[in-house]
């Protein structure tokens, strides 16, 4: 039919109604493979049309369109073609049509060759040629077309076996398509760059921004989107949610900035104390660039980083409701969160509503109505139209939309409560438990369907809270926004508004006191939240037993208040671990209580309270030994004990009519962290257990016999339990075991030999024990998909029968001592991972793992190795292939070149030569990794045809150059070339490499640059420095190369978009063209130890440089003017330089070094630099910087170096005792040395180090033999003359050299021994301490007298006086004394006086408050 061809695709009328098209021949499969296809696919959920069954076709329709219409509305198809496939027009016609929607298609090969299809050959070109015949060529050509692309997709061979692979592959991609709750941003590209501009991260500076707007706007995803977009220009960055809701809880700020720490630093941080946790977030924003976003932020406490705290170039983004919060903290930027436009409000409502862009014209004209009344707010338009995703018929979206009409307008949370009113009773009712106690707790999906479940509910109710985009799942936790989250609780909260104790759940911690307290608990209560974190401050009383004493006062209340009096004296442990004390007594009227969690609480009395229809009780950090006997929730589902001290959960008396009660139902009982726990009890009474967790119990020694009967138990979780040595020998009663986990149980030696009864058993982890050899039987476990034997030592072999685990997808053997792997490894044909890593004493792998047809992943890293079998060819779904380390592999067999699946290739320490020509059939190859290959001698002209590759990464290799067709990687992003020491020229085919961005080649011999290389106009980082130091070998040849003049090529400047340039020791000559000011994006301008005479005046046209690093480039005469946006001017070492601009305009200048410019004159513009923190001078003329310091300058200085013989005779020499004066804190510890290098001492290191070595700064401590804290000062510009210089050194108090002094402490300069580097003399040195109000006035001091002036202005002083009057007579000052020693004398006659005070008066005094004390005690 011609008109088939003009079929034009139909409009979706509703979501997408099928999963998975299924196209096939009838004939061929009906009633075979298709069949068992079909049935599978259904028996996992998944929609399927079948289409020669007419399954999902409307009786009557046509099946022409009526196909069509399925195929358009189905998100993947799976064609099955068979031999007669062809022969049907209407498979062709299905085929082309899911080819041209771009459905995603898996096609099945059912006794026929891909080749063939792909060529239409074989079985296929008689039919082929009928069809022309028929209908003409040029029909036809559109089918060839769909067959040839079907035949070059990666599909599977036909086999019956492969019918559960084929359904777990569509699972899986049906999970990456737009069917459930799957992301999708609407409106946010604009903004997201409109934003970017107000960032301008290339620029100078601090900048704040600040996004507001109201709940639900969009404000999260938009600062998480430019977050996504910032974080390659940010070593050190924290995104931090939900800061309100963190803030408001006990100790928040603590968390805000433990987070904000960890995230920064890298590692865990668990400072207690709000104001340490301040000091050393301000010592890492002080010096680093961040960047930080700290999400709902709804007052300026809750800020965890002060805008003033923060280095050049950092970058904050708040995000609040509250617009004033912005204006209060100095935000640079406000940019307020509007509502979606009607037509991204439309576009995203009818995403979540008909999983399409478009809606149909039978629902366009509703749609806009109800995105209309939803005011474009994104929240509301995901939760509605999901709540509308299930609703097929007009009537019910115009039901929904008259329910919306009614509603406030704009007014979000009445738009929520429609979706939540349209669940069933049951989904309401686990909503309200997430949303009230759930979501503030780690629990994660499967945490909660447990919970679920044990309170009898369907667990795919869960599902349906997904669906709805009210609930959404993370790793470990379960979210909601805080706006469905409100909902929920405002729900609660109006069952009463007075009486806390009417609502069904409770989660305030103020209103769970007062319903305990006052013994307001009632049958309502469904649910309570107890959460008291380890470090909380007591906001109770140890006791409510005053209370309830205050309450029914009567003598079993009066013996409760007197215990609890004793109490308070004897539960010291208690009051040191923030454990709180409750009665059991205010439970017993909270008949209804399903949920209880409590953390770090103590429960006493008659626990016969406890409410019997518990459910769920989560007691974690229980302080008990055992539950007590009188403990009996008989409908108890879920128990969860983790991180508690209990010794045995049931005690040692069998209390047993009880305790088989609560056992009876308990389906969960979650131990871990118990690591006090001694014995798993008796388990013969739990016939409901489903779930035994005993991770990290490590006192457990052995299990209890019964744990082999537990026939219901699926989930079996002994991780970690390290003191672990007997496992039950009798398994058999473990038939519906699923997950089985032994990983580290490193004195398990043995497994049960009954393991074939465990017929259900899919994941069985047995890493790092003792394990010497695997029962036979346990190869018959037909369903077992993951085996882990990772770090098994003993483990010396694998028997045969190892090849009839059918089911096995995953099996990780790394770290064993096998010497060989069976034959019947090929067998596991269903495997997907294999991984042998570090497998040293394996040599051979066998030639059968080519028969891994399904294998994706095979990590071989570390082993002895020494070939490849030739099969391995035959891995054609092959993704991931690593032999890194394997230091005895030569070669690659020809025949992988057949892995026409592989992505990435890494072959990191491997002793290969070449690769073989035939790399170029890896087509989907992305990724090659050469690292340490010291063999590799070059690569073969086919690699340019890997034409997917994106990352070329060779370091260490002995190749000599790369072949020319490396030019044809057009998609290559990434090339490293690094310490390829013969490598000599690069390839002039280079330029065509349109795609690279990242080009490293450092420590290469190449020379010179093709004129190609300016055509990489997508390069951002190019590095080719070189070791100035570097020996080579003095051939002629390379004494030639060495000699010739480098000059960069003309073309250098068209690299527009360069961020950063490292070109050193390139000897690079002459001078450096003007028109260099074209790299407008250069950051970073490396050239150290190069020959050019002068850098070009244009170079103050790279606006947004900030390093400009030019040491030891001694031809060098001029500084050109220099770009405002500097921070770091390196110029150390340029012997020949006399002249500087000026440098006025370098307001943002952080660091500046001109050491050894033995000719510089004079710095015009010094005096202007008012950021200057390090400013190294040594070497040059002592007039350079005189009186160019004043006291602003050295107040912000923290490193100085200048010529000198002298420190300031008010500082205290070698070493100080630090002592702190009543109410003045430390500020600042400054340290300065005189310090001269013996040149005629002859040391190579030393000449070769940017800084002056052997000299520390140590914190002595009384009782200590070693120092407890030890730096060494940052003395930049190693001086080349061996005159005297002085170097100074600030330490803020945020510095560790601060942060560690105590009282009595001693700070001492000295030299390090035995000494690093030799020659190097530390003449004199000397330490002041800066406590508060010491330099901290602002005002003119010259006049002042020296001993009423601010350190600063001091210092001032000092450098800037001529040398010779820093000479001062000892004999000057009265006897002697400087004045830091009199400082330490008034200090310690200042401590003798305190301390007479106290001995005198003070003590007497306490002591006559404690007699009258005692005394009215006992009157």
């Amino acid at each position: 039919m011609a008109e088939n061809n003009e079929v034009t695709p139909p409009a979706p009328a509703f979501r997408l109604r099928w999963d998975v098209f299924l196209s096939f021949r009838g004939e061929d499969t009906c009633h075979g493979f298709t069949d068992c296809l079909y049935k599978a696919l259904l028996a996992e959920g998944v929609r399927v049309n079948a289409s020669r069954d007419n399954v999902g076709t409307s009786k009557g329709d046509d099946i022409a369109p009526s196909l069509i219409d399925a195929i358009h509305d189905s998100a993947a198809a799976i064609a099955v073609i068979s031999p007669s496939y062809a022969s049907s027009r209407w498979c062709l016609e299905e085929l082309a049509t899911i080819c041209e929607c771009r459905r995603l298609l898996i096609p099945v090969f059912f006794n026929v060759d891909p080749s063939h299809v792909r060529r239409q050959k074989g079985p296929f070109e008689e039919d082929f040629r009928s069809l022309e015949r028929k209908f003409g060529v040029e029909n036809v050509v559109r089918w060839r077309n769909a067959m040839e692309k079907a035949g070059g997709i990666s599909g599977w061979v036909k086999e019956l076996e492969l019918i559960q692979l084929l359904v777990r592959r569509i699972l899986a991609e049906l999970s990456n398509t737009p069917m459930g709750v799957a992301s999708y941003a609407v409106g946010l590209n604009y903004r997201v760059e409109e934003l970017l501009r107000l960032l301008d991260v290339k620029s100078n500076g601090i900048r704040v921004l600040g996004l507001h707007g109201i709940g639900g706007v969009g404000k999260t995803t938009l600062a998480k989107a430019v977050y996504n977009k910032l974080i390659s220009h940010f070593e050190h960055r924290s995104f931090i949610s939900n800061v309100r809701e963190m803030s408001m809880q006990q100790n928040g700020l603590v968390s805000l900035q433990n987070k904000l720490l960890h995230d920064l630093l890298g590692r865990a941080s668990q400072v207690d104390d709000a104001n340490a946790e301040k000091i050393s977030i301000e010592k890492m924003l002080h010096e680093k660039r961040v960047l930080i976003v700290l999400d709902d932020v709804d007052n300026g406490s809750s800020l965890v980083a002060k805008r003033e705290w923060l280095y050049e170039g950092s970058r904050i983004i708040i995000t609040t409701r509250d617009r004033d919060v912005l204006i209060a903290h100095h935000v640079n930027e406000m940019y307020e969160v509007r509502a979606l436009g009607s037509s991204d409000s439309l576009d995203l409502f009818c995403y979540h509503a008909l999983r399409t862009k478009k809606a149909s014209e039978t629902f366009l004209s509703l749609s806009k109505q109800i995105v209309s009344l939803t005011g474009g707010l994104p929240l509301a338009l995901e939760v509605f139209g999901s709540f509308l995703f299930d609703k097929r018929r007009v009537e019910e979206w115009e039901d929904a939309l008259q329910k919306l009409r009614q509603i406030r307008p704009h007014h979000l949370q009445d738009v929520l409560r429609i979706s939540f009113d349209g669940l069933d009773e049951e989904e309401k009712c686990i909503f309200l438990d997430i949303a009230c106690l759930f979501v503030n707790l780690e629990m994660g999906r499967d945490e909660v369907i447990d919970v679920v479940k044990g309170c009898g509910f369907r667990a795919l109710a869960v599902n349906v809270l997904v669906a709805r985009s009210l609930v959404k799942f993370q790793e470990k936790s379960v979210w909601m926004h805080d706006q469905i989250r409100d909902m929920g609780r405002q729900i609660v909260r109006h069952e009463s508004l007075a009486d806390p104790g009417m609502r069904s759940r409770l989660w305030d911690l103020s209103e769970i006191l007062m319903v305990l307290k006052d013994r307001m608990g009632t049958r309502c209560n469904q649910g309570i939240i107890l959460d008291f974190e380890k470090n909380h401050k007591e906001v109770i009383p140890k006791s409510l037993s005053l209370d309830i004493f205050q309450v029914t006062p009567n003598i079993t209340s009066v013996i409760t208040y007197l215990m609890g009096l004793w109490r308070e004296y004897s539960y010291s442990g208690a009051k040191k671990e923030g454990e709180v004390i409750l009665q059991t007594e205010p439970f017993q009227k909270m008949v209804c209580l399903r949920l209880l969690q409590l953390s770090n609480v103590r429960l006493e009395g008659n626990f016969k309270c406890i409410p019997p229809e518990l459910k769920w009780l989560q007691w974690r950090k229980c302080p008990l030994k055992n539950l007590p006997s009188d403990f009996c929730p008989q409908q108890l589902a879920v128990l969860d004990l983790s991180d508690s001290k209990i010794e045995n959960v049931w005690g040692l008396r069998w209390w047993s009519w009880c305790k088989n009660k609560v056992a009876e139902n308990l389906m969960v009982m979650n131990l871990h962290g118990c690591c006090k726990l001694t014995a798993v009890p008796d388990l013969s009474s739990h016939r409901a257990l489903e779930k035994l967790i005993l991770e990290r119990c490590t006192s457990l020694t052995a299990i209890h016999k019964s744990l082999g009967d537990a026939t219901t138990l699926r989930h079996l979780n002994l991780r970690g339990c390290s003191n672990l040595v007997d496992f039950p020998h009798d398994v058999s009663g473990l038939k519906h075991l699923e997950t089985l986990i032994l990983s580290g149980c490193s004195k398990l030696k043995e497994l049960p030999q009954n393991m074939d009864c465990l017929s259900f058993l899919r994941k069985l982890l047995v890493d790092n024990t003792a394990i010497e050899r695997l029962p036979e039987s346990l190869f018959r476990l037909s369903k077992l998909e993951v085996l882990s034997l990772d770090e098994c030592q003993s483990l010396k072999w694998l028997p045969p029968c190892i090849g009839q685990l059918d089911s096995l997808r995953d099996l990780s053997l790394n770290g064993l001592a096998l010497e060989e792997l069976p034959d019947s490894i090929g067998c596991l044909v269903n495997l997907e991972t294999l991984s042998l890593m570090r497998c040293k004493s394996l040599t051979v792998i066998p030639g059968s793992v080519g028969n891994l047809r399904m294998l994706a992943r095979f990590w071989l890293n570390g082993r002895s190795v020494m070939e490849l079998p030739a099969s391995i060819g035959s891995l054609s779904y092959l993704k991931y292939f690593s032999v890194g380390n394997c230091s005895s592999l030569t070669k690659l067999p020809v025949s992988i070149g057949r892995l026409a699946s592989l992505v990435e290739l890494h072959l990191d320490g491997t002793s290969i030569i070449d690769l073989p020509d035939e790399v170029d059939g890896l087509k989907s190859l992305e990724r090659l990794e050469m690292r340490n290959c010291k063999s590799l001698r070059s690569l073969p002209d086919s690699i340019g045809h890997l034409v997917t590759l994106t990352r070329l990464i060779i370091v260490n290799a002995s190749i000599v150059e790369l072949p020319e067709s490396i030019g044809m990687l057009k998609n290559l992003t990434m090339l490293t070339l690094d310490n390829c020491a013969k490598l000599c020229r690069l390839p002039s085919s280079i330029g065509y490499l349109n795609f690279l961005h990242h080009l490293y080649m450092e420590e290469t011999s190449v020379t010179e640059l093709p004129e190609s290389f300016g055509m990489l106009s997508r390069l951002m980082i190019l590095k080719m420095g070189k070791n100035p130091y570097r020996e080579v070998s003095e051939d002629a040849e390379t004494t030639e190369i060495a000699n010739k003049p480098i000059v960069l090529p003309s073309s250098f400047s068209n690299l527009s978009v360069l961020e950063e340039f490292d070109a050193r020791a390139w000897k690079i000559s002459g001078k450096i063209p003007d028109d260099f000011e074209k790299l407008s994006c250069l950051e970073t301008l490396k050239l150290d130890h190069n020959d050019f005479h002068s850098l070009p005046c244009s170079l103050r046209g790279l606006s947004i440089l900030k390093k400009l690093s030019l040491p030891h480039c001694e031809n060098l005469l001029v500084l050109p003017p220099l770009p405002s946006s500097l921070l770091e001017l390196n110029a150390e070492s340029c012997t020949a330089l006399e002249t500087l601009s000026d440098l006025s305009n370098l307001e943002n200048l952080n660091d500046l070094n001109l050491a050894n410019c033995v000719k510089l004159k004079g710095i015009p513009g010094l005096e202007c630099l008012k950021s200057l923190r390090r400013l190294y001078m040594g070497g040059c003329s002592s007039s350079v910087v005189k009186g160019k310091l004043d006291k602003l300058a050295l107040k912000n200085m923290y490193n100085l170096s200048v010529p000198g013989s002298e420190i300031p005779d008010w500082f205290t020499p070698e070493v100080i005792c630090y002592s702190k004066p009543k109410n003045r804190v430390i500020k600042a510890v400054i340290v300065c040395a005189v310090v001269s290098i013996n040149h005629q001492i002859p040391d190579d290191l030393r000449d070769r180090l940017t800084y002056v070595a052997g000299i520390e700064i140590r914190i002595l401590r009384e009782n200590d033999l070693k120092p407890i804290y030890t730096t060494v000062p940052r003395l930049l510009g190693v001086p080349k003359n061996d005159e005297d210089h002085f170097y100074l050194c600030r330490y803020p108090d945020f510095r560790p050299l601060v942060l560690c002094l105590q009282e009595g402490d001693k700070i001492q300069v000295a030299r390090r021994n035995p000494p690093v580097v030799e020659g190097v003399q530390l003449k004199k040195c000397g330490i002041h301490l800066v406590f508060e109000h010491d330099d901290n006035y602002d005002g003119d001091e010259k006049w002042l007298h020296e001993s009423q002036q601010s350190v600063s202005q001091k210092l001032a002083t000092f450098v800037g006086s001529e040398e010779d009057t820093r000479i001062r007579d000892n004999n000057s000052e009265n006897d002697g004394e400087t004045e830091g020693r009199k400082q330490s004398k008034r200090l310690f006659s200042s401590n003798h006086r305190n301390y007479f005070v106290l001995l005198f008066i003070a003590l007497p005094s306490a002591f006559l408050l404690l007699s009258r004390l005692v005394f009215m005690f006992f009157t």
